[in-house]
């Protein structure tokens, strides 16, 4: 009887979800043909920049490259991507192919080249609320 009990507890839990944790998990992008920078918070809540460049060898294939640039950016909550248009909405499509949440996506605009200083600051608005 009491494994019984143990059961039912166990299963009136209430799972935990990504966004019920202490800091919101977040990253804005920006991206074109040549480079991605990626800002990202991490689960300590720390932020951290990379920069990711195409294959020299592969540059006429964007697949490879966008999906880096999506396993960089990860399984986040919230999602800003940015750049010039054509690439920008490329990796839009990429991160729903693989993650399957176009919901996480808050944002895609049309941009020009934007400093790292520039996306860590929006990564910051974007996770503090």
């Amino acid at each position: 009887m009491h494994g019984l009990t143990k059961k039912v507890q166990a299963s009136t839990r209430q799972p935990t979800s990504r966004s019920t944790l202490a800091h919101p998990s977040g990253a804005v992008t920006w991206i074109d043909s040549t480079r991605a920078i990626v800002a990202r918070t991490g689960r300590n809540g720390r932020i951290s920049v990379s920069v990711i460049r195409p294959d020299p060898e592969l540059v006429e294939e964007r697949i490879p490259f966008l999906s880096q640039v999506v396993d960089e950016i990860g399984d986040r909550d919230r999602v800003v991507i940015m750049g010039p248009d054509a690439m920008r909405v490329e990796l839009e499509r990429e991160y729903v192919t693989i993650f399957q949440r176009p919901d996480r996506i808050v944002d895609v605009e049309t941009s020009g080249p934007t400093e790292q200083t520039e996306l860590v600051r929006r990564l910051e608005l974007l996770t503090s609320g």
